[in-house]
């Protein structure tokens, strides 16, 4: 007989502006304001056997197999409560996951192992960062992923469960919870990338043609870098410790794949710090830049104003009201006005292109 999936419609509980006053344990979700449906989906694998469900089943839990229990929203707490209750989870863990503000982590719970990462994607329209939080949680017999809404970055590691792709299927739940993280932090390379990609097309605008929301836009990818790194350098402190805590939860030999893992955030870490570098710089450039162009407008009008002065000068004194000015008599003389002053334009003209001010 077919177990029916627990019921996992339920309207989110408004967000909590503060928790500080509920005693220790308190499961209350916090975070931004949903009321979509809370979706999951069951992965039961081995070598030989793969099923997926979409529901979350938990007495359908098998010992000899690798059990992927996924929840998409973390808002129905009765849910929570429930998985709590199957796994034995702590009071504490379970206030942890529904409050989507906590900062990278990893926590040893004796008979499993807590993980706390943020998912990021960017948005490369809007010039935005996604960020979205991702508990998982390593059991003797199941790894358990909570999410804060539909939608992430695991559609790699399902093709390669259900295609049996490379060794996922032959090893065991801790090498998919490291499969997990990995490819979360794989994600970050993609977001890492495409905001170097942004800061070489802001950077290039500042050179050529600064506008007045350049600086803006500076401003607004300093967030961005900075929000990517309270993300990455609290995971490298997680991932440093799984590496160096003794459980009986994580194989020896996937050690060898969170010290890949660590590798790959301090390098996103050195990438993030050499861009808020750049970033910085781009601020002394658009100034400087901005100062350049105002000399360059301001050495035209003085050459220009240079050019008018001595006509002008020529064109005063012809312009006095005495009576007794030789050359008003001249027959020619408004002529010869227009060629004196053809004359002191060429020349200066010249003059300014040799000392190479033009």
């Amino acid at each position: 007989m077919k177990t029916p999936k627990l019921r996992l419609r339920r309207k989110a509980t408004p967000k909590s502006k503060s928790t500080v006053f509920q005693p220790p344990g308190t499961i209350s979700y916090v975070g931004e304001e949903r009321d979509g449906e809370v979706t999951a989906e069951t992965i039961l694998y081995d070598k030989d056997h793969y099923s997926k469900q979409y529901g979350i089943f938990l007495d359908q839990l098998k010992e000899d197999r690798v059990n992927w229990f996924n929840i998409d929203g973390v808002h129905d707490i009765d849910l929570l409560e429930k998985v709590g209750s199957k796994f034995h989870l702590h009071h504490l863990l379970l206030e942890d996951i529904a409050n989507t503000t906590q900062r990278p982590k990893t926590e040893f719970y004796g008979e499993y192992i807590y993980q706390c990462i943020k998912m990021i994607s960017y948005d490369t329209e809007n010039n935005e960062l996604n960020e979205e939080q991702v508990s998982i949680i390593l059991t003797q017999d199941a790894v358990i992923t909570f999410q804060e809404k539909t939608g992430d970055v695991f559609e790699n590691i399902r093709d390669r469960i259900e295609n049996s792709k490379g060794r996922i299927r032959s090893v065991k739940n801790d090498y998919l919870f490291y499969a997990l993280i990995d490819s979360v932090i794989d994600h970050y390379f993609i977001a890492v990338e495409q905001i170097g990609d942004y800061l070489d097309q802001l950077e290039d605008e500042i050179f050529e043609e600064p506008q007045k929301d350049s600086l803006n836009k500076a401003q607004r990818n300093k967030r961005l870098l900075l929000s990517l790194r309270r993300a990455i350098y609290p995971l490298r402190e997680s991932i440093s410790r799984l590496l160096k805590e003794d459980s009986t939860l994580i194989d020896s030999r996937t050690h060898a794949y969170f010290q890949d893992a660590y590798d790959h955030c301090i390098q996103i870490i050195e990438t993030v710090e050499s861009y808020r570098e750049i970033n910085a710089g781009l601020r002394d450039m658009y100034l400087s830049s901005v100062s350049h162009k105002m000399n360059q407008v301001m050495q035209v009008l003085t050459i220009v104003s240079s050019l008018f002065i001595p006509m002008t000068f020529v064109a005063g004194i012809y312009g006095m009201n005495f009576e007794h000015i030789p050359e008003l008599t001249w027959e020619h003389g408004y002529q010869y006005f227009w060629i004196l002053n053809a004359i002191i334009f060429v020349s200066l003209l010249g003059f300014f292109r040799w000392k190479k001010w033009l």
